[in-house]
């Protein structure tokens, strides 16, 4: 499965919306525009705008309504990656240099201001009010979660897996359940039909979290197109090292390696064994599809439309994919 199988019934409106970014970037200072571009061919998988349009489904479904707030997920998307990425000292992603890389940590954060701005520039042409609301949350919420995970690397704390999931949630999952809502309700759908899409969102976001950070640690660097282990490298503990720190006979070296201020990639592979031992990703992998599991039956009662195919598609591809 790929994603382009899962996306057939929004392909058009997909690759519309695409272009639509590359037309809103390419404006403003030169900078700021090869910047802003740089984030946007760096490629991605749109899963965000994907959502809104598959939303707006549920609704009365006018594409010239939903555009810019497909286009303006996408923005906010992009804005949080290149703070993130200052953030988390990261010099790759997707293969390509990230921004702070090649154009500085100033750029980098005033990049993404500007295209958190631009975002809601776009949102405010919303003839829906509540979808501006809908987004301004979303902010406020990963900024509180990657607040907290400041914090904690700060402390060199080692979450528990409650706050793991607390800070996913905040981080990933309402971001993505909130793009289904405001789809639907820029499409005027119903509050019921809007709650059971946001349900999805959030469990298939939780789902969709785990499996990316077990990536982090298992899949080749080739595919993943940055280190492995760039979370730890980080001081992001994630669900598999947290179940180690829990369940393994070697918990006391992964703490050491878990809390060194520098991790090698010798000190990676070590950890890959340890999880590999103590069933750690087998556990990651089993709570992805139990979310997942739950994303399905939140939205099996909603009207049966290729877009709801297309929804129960898109939570197999969380659990298969690769990158």
């Amino acid at each position: 499965m790929d994603l382009r199988s899962v996306f057939a019934d929004i392909a058009a409106d997909l690759s519309d919306v695409e272009e639509y970014l590359a037309q809103l970037l390419d404006e403003g200072p030169q900078v700021v525009r090869d910047v802003a571009l740089h984030l946007l061919r760096a490629g991605g998988k749109r899963l965000r705008p994907a959502l809104v349009l598959f939303g707006a489904k549920f609704g009365n479904y006018a594409y010239e309504d939903v555009r810019p707030v497909a286009a303006a997920a996408e923005l906010i998307h992009m804005a949080t990656l290149a703070h993130d990425d200052v953030i988390d000292r990261a010099e790759l992603r997707r293969g390509k240099p990230t921004v702070h890389s090649q154009w500085g940590e100033h750029t980098a954060v005033l990049t993404g201001d500007y295209l958190f701005a631009k975002a809601f520039s776009l949102l405010s042409e919303v003839r829906v009010g509540r979808v501006v609301g809908i987004m301004a949350d979303v902010v406020y919420r990963m900024c509180s979660g990657e607040i907290a995970q400041n914090v904690q690397s700060r402390q060199n704390a080692l979450p528990n897996e409650d706050q793991y999931l607390d800070r996913i949630a905040q981080k990933t999952a309402v971001f993505i359940a909130e793009s289904c809502r405001a789809g639907a309700a820029a499409s005027g759908a119903s509050g019921e039909v809007q709650q059971a899409l946001y349900d999805y969102g959030y469990a298939m976001g939780m789902g969709f979290q785990i499996i990316d950070d077990l990536l982090d640690l298992t899949a080749e660097p080739k595919t993943l197109g940055k280190e492995i282990g760039s979370d730890l490298r980080a001081h992001v503990i994630t669900l598999p090292v947290i179940h180690g720190l829990r369940q393994s006979q070697r918990r006391a070296e992964l703490r050491e390696i878990a809390e060194n201020p520098e991790v090698t990639g010798d000190s990676v592979s070590t950890v890959r064994e340890i999880l590999g031992q103590a069933g750690s990703f087998s556990y990651a992998e089993e709570l992805a599809h139990r979310f997942i599991d739950t994303a399905k039956r939140s939205i099996h009662p909603l009207i049966d439309v290729p877009a709801k195919t297309s929804l129960l598609a898109m939570a197999d591809f969380v659990l298969e994919r690769q990158l």
